[in-house]
Parts: structure tokens; sequence; C-alpha cells
């Protein structure tokens, strides 16, 4: 079984060299112009499983597409620890605090921050942010920033997190958390008019439908982690830590009759129709700007209802179905790799450029080696365990540390501690009792000793720790 994941680590760390060490050697002697630049939110800087990392970010789409184009492209790789999360910079720090970043991407950001969150440390000392941690020794926001640098292409997917929030607000689900449509149309016609003074060719993103992404969990999900889908309506759905509070025993189902931890079916199709009139937005004034629109709205939607089959794997949305990554928001590797040649071929489609689209072969091995894919099918990954909180507590959730994830499911890790037994899933207590031990050992908090209030204020620091909204 070790051996199997030795294999699987050694295999990570060369494709990390690959993606990594070329922007590395291309970093000195940077002028104010760029060639390519990335711009936007968490899944461009690379956060996955709740924190960006050392192991993350070299998987981000922005670095794929560089490395693609042969463009430098510094990026700011950070240290992590067991207990880090991309909330806060305590106990991370920048690996060279001297780079300066070609990847300008902010956990958290949407179009109001991108164009107004600063940077403002002088020294590393002063970092207090996701913002300043990332771009140091930058001073300015991610729009000052490109201004500096006049770059000839950006890649800039802003908007998720004007819509997130309506999912991620897991206690108080209501679809009251969206950006107005005036709001977002003035911000981004603004971040199209300062990137078209630049004279940039850009490629921007769409928000695919936020109701549809792993976080966000349904009536199957359920049954598949919890042995009953108590009761919850076919068209509503609840969120990844509802099904956490009662996979540990914190609550025994009646929160899924909660309206204010389910998305009946009304407030689905609000969000749904709203993320369509926010993807109106970003077609129309990425057209009356002459630039291109990357459809990644579209993308996730047929990944949703088409499955690809790789290797005998299928590749879903669903939680731990190898589309995100342990949050359930951020995408896994090969997703990203996926974001990337949308991004590559509208490039090319549009500006005429010949940038090669990540390969077949290339794709293939992304797969193999994604720690967010279950490869022999038992409902558990590999992970990353200890790169962040929420990895290492993972493991004890029985979500992750599959370490024989090539082997046979029979031979697998599939007896987890979480895991159903005999169709249901009532909860080892010995098991659970691990992870609060591990949790309070890690943060020096009881989960069992707070009060309701408490416990989902800590648990949306777990799964969702940079959400603006």
């Amino acid at each position: 079984m070790r051996r199997n994941y030795s294999l699987f680590r050694t295999a990570l760390v060369l494709t990390m060299v690959i993606l990594v060490a070329p922007a590395a050697r291309k970093a000195t002697g940077q002028t104010s112009f760029a060639l390519f630049v990335g711009m936007g939110d968490s899944i461009g800087e690379g956060v996955q499983s709740a924190d960006a990392n050392l192991f993350t970010q070299p998987f981000s789409f922005p670095n794929l597409i560089a490395s693609r184009m042969s463009a430098p492209f510094p990026i700011p790789l950070i240290r992590t620890n067991p207990v880090a999360s991309v909330s806060s910079v305590l106990g991370r720090s920048r690996i060279d605090p001297t780079i300066r970043t070609l990847n300008l991407a902010v956990s958290g950001a949407d179009t109001e921050s991108l164009l107004n969150d600063a940077a403002t440390a002088t020294d590393v000392s002063q970092i207090a942010s996701e913002t300043g941690l990332v771009l140091f020794p930058w001073l300015g926001s991610q729009m000052q920033v490109a201004e500096q640098l006049r770059p000839a292409r950006v890649a800039c997917w802003i908007g998720n997190n004007d819509a997130l929030g309506s999912v991620l607000a897991f206690d108080h689900l209501d679809a009251s958390q969206l950006t107005p449509l005036t709001d977002f149309t003035a911000r981004f016609t603004e971040i199209a008019d300062r990137l078209q003074a630049m004279g940039s060719a850009v490629v921007f993103g769409t928000i695919p439908d936020v109701t549809r992404i792993a976080f966000m969990v349904d009536r199957e999900d359920l049954i598949r982690f919890l042995g009953s889908d108590f009761g919850l309506p076919a068209s509503s759905r609840t969120s990844l830590v509802a099904m956490v509070l009662v996979k540990l025993g914190l609550d025994n189902g009646s929160i899924f009759s909660n309206p204010d931890f389910v998305l009946d079916a009304n407030e689905v199709q609000t969000i749904s129709a709203h993320v369509n009139a926010l993807n109106d937005v970003i077609r129309n004034v990425a057209a009356a700007h002459g630039m291109a629109v990357a459809d990644t709205h579209a993308a996730y939607d047929f990944l949703a209802t088409n499955p690809p089959v790789v290797a005998g794997v299928p590749l879903t949305t669903r939680f731990l179905g190898g589309v995100f990554s342990l949050d359930g928001v951020h995408p896994s590797n090969i997703t990203q790799a996926i974001v990337a040649n949308i991004f590559i071929n509208q490039f090319n489609a549009h500006y005429g450029t010949n940038t090669p689209p990540i390969d077949n072969g290339t794709l293939f091995f992304l797969f193999l080696t994604d720690p967010f894919v279950d490869k022999d099918g038992d409902g558990r990954v590999i992970g990353r365990p200890g790169a962040g909180l929420l990895e290492t507590l993972s493991v004890l959730l029985g979500f992750s540390g599959d370490f024989n994830d090539f082997g046979p499911p029979a031979l697998s890790s599939s007896a987890s501690s979480l895991q159903t037994t005999g169709g249901h899933a009532a909860v080892n207590e010995t098991a659970a009792t691990n992870f609060f031990n591990e949790y309070r050992r890690q943060t020096g908090r009881d989960l069992r000793k707070m009060s309701r209030t408490e416990q989902l204020k800590r648990l949306r620091a777990l799964f969702d720790p940079a959400t603006r909204k």
C-alpha cells in the first residue's frame, strides 16, 4: 500500500517540477512587460481543499496555460502546514517573497475586489491578507498591478464569488447572497475597459451553475454517504457541511428539514437564473470590447450531465467524483487542465495564436496522478494529507487517505473509519472521537463543547474559508 503511495508522490513531484521550474528559471530579469498574466479568484490562484500552497498552485489553470505558451510565469509559491487554510496567512508564507508573480488571482476575489482590494505591504512582516501574500512585492489591486505590467495576453476568470455566496452560506440558504446585476455590470464593464486600455488580448471565463457544484448535496449523495435521504426532496439541495454534521453525530438528520440549511426548488431556480444573467453580462461586455469568452459554465454543465469515463473511471461533479477537490468547490488537477484548454482554444480561435492545448497524453497523466480522482471506485481518494486543515481531517472523515487507490477495490482501504456499513452510515463513535480529538489537537478547540453557532462557524472555516459574500 505504501509503495503505491510512494510511486504516486514521486510522479506528482515530477509533475510539479515540470510545471514550476521553467517559470522559476525565467523569472529573473523581469521587466514591466509580460507576455501572459492570470487574473481572478481562488480557482486561478490554485486553491484546492480550502488552501492554496506549493502542492496546489502549480496546477492552476493560468499556470497550465503559461506552460503551453512557453511564457515566463513566476508564481507565488506558499508554504503550508497541517492546520492552514486560505482564510489566514497564519502559518503560511511565501517560499521566495522577492518573486513578482504574474498570476495575480487571489482567493475570495469578486469583481469589486479585483478592481479595489490592494496589496499594501512594503515588507514581508506587514503581509496580513491573502491579497498581500499573493501579490507581494507588488503594490495595488490585481487591476492596478496588471496596468503596471501591460500584458500581451490575459486570462481573467472573475465573477464566481459574485454568485458562490448563495450556496456557501450553508446555514442561511435563501438565494439572497448574489451580487445585484446592476453592480456586476458596472464592475465588469470597468474591468473590460481597463484591460482594453492596456491593449491586452483577453479571454474571460463564464460562471458555472453554482447549484451544481459538489459542495451542494442532493438526496442521492445523502444516501451514498449517510445511508438515508432523510426526506430531502429530489429537487432540493443541502450542503456538504450539513452532511458532515450528521456524519459526525453532531446532528440527528433534522437539519435537512430546516429551510435555513436547504435550497428548495424555487431557490435553486433563482440562483441558476441569476448566474445565467451574470453570464449574459460577461458575454455582452466581452463582445462589445472585442474580447473572447471561455464558456466554463457550459463545460461544467457538460461534465454534470455527461460524465466522461477515463480508463473505466467516471469523472463526475458529485462529491469525490473527481471534478472537485475535497472542499466541493475548487477544481481538481484534471479539471484545471480542462479549463486551461478551454481558455487556450479561445486565445487561438479569437486572436489567431498558436498555443498547443494540453495533449491527451498529458491529460491522462494528470488524471492518473490526481489526488482527487477515485481510481479504484471505493468512495475514497488519496488526497494530500497534511496540506491544510481540511486535508488533514478528511482522512478521519473517510473521504481521503486511500494510499492504495491504484489497487483493486477489494484490496484498497475501503473500510474507512466513517464509511458505510451494510448500506447504512451509522456513525462509528470511535472514528468520530478520533476526528474530534485530532481537530482539538490541531486547533486547540473542542467541537463537542461548542455551541451550535460556534460549531457552524468552525466548519465554515474548514470548508469555506475565503468567501467574501
